[in-house]
């Protein structure tokens, strides 16, 4: 007999692409209508994945609004990165799980306390979760692309039509993904104060 968590797994490990009920049954050993016992369509597994993807994720226990968010986004990369292509999922799902009601509802209280609407509170949440979500996105593709051997063409533009781009480029360097994150963070947080505060 499977568990639903293995089938939760099994998709996550696959990736959303690949993860529709025949293949999962075939990973597995199974037939697909043994795993609509647990999941009665694709879509509802996307949900459940998701939800085990937020059910890892920490609470923060800063009461202080900036430290609260700069840790929710910690814990959510950590998660995300423990869990190869689980950002597929997560950005393809589009509603609430019960595990992102818990952690948005504690996010929410915490926005409030210092004085943020709801609607503010949540819009500075979201822009935690999304730019998390983009950071570990890239990081992701940068090491597939890597891993494959595939290098980034990195022609220099004509410095005369495009100096402040062939500027860039003569100074590109390898990512360090972890000051990548804390300078997007910082970077959110700061419009946020600039923008709500």
């Amino acid at each position: 007999m499977i568990s639903k968590k293995e089938i939760i797994e099994c998709a996550l490990t696959l990736g959303l692409s690949k993860a529709s009920m025949n293949g999962l049954g075939k990973a597995l050993g199974v037939t697909a209508p043994a795993l609509y016992r647990h999941m009665k369509s694709k879509n509802e597994l996307i949900v459940e994945c998701c939800d085990y993807i937020m059910g890892k994720v920490e609470l923060p226990k800063q009461s202080d609004w900036e430290s609260y968010l700069y840790d929710f986004g910690e814990n959510f990369r950590q998660v995300l990165l423990a869990t190869p292509g689980s950002v597929e999922f997560i950005r393809y799902n589009q509603q609430f799980t019960p595990n992102s009601k818990i952690l948005v509802d504690n996010a929410l209280g915490v926005l409030m306390n210092a004085k943020f609407d709801v609607q503010t509170g949540f819009m500075a949440f979201s822009s935690i979760f999304t730019r998390v979500t983009d950071i570990v996105q890239h990081q992701e593709q940068s090491q597939y692309l890597l891993s494959n051997g595939v290098k980034p063409d990195l022609q220099l533009p004509d410095a005369e039509t495009l100096p402040n781009l062939a500027l860039l480029f003569g100074e590109v360097k390898p990512v360090n993904y972890d000051n990548y994150f804390k300078d997007g963070m910082k970077i959110t947080l700061e419009g946020i104060k600039a923008v709500y505060c």
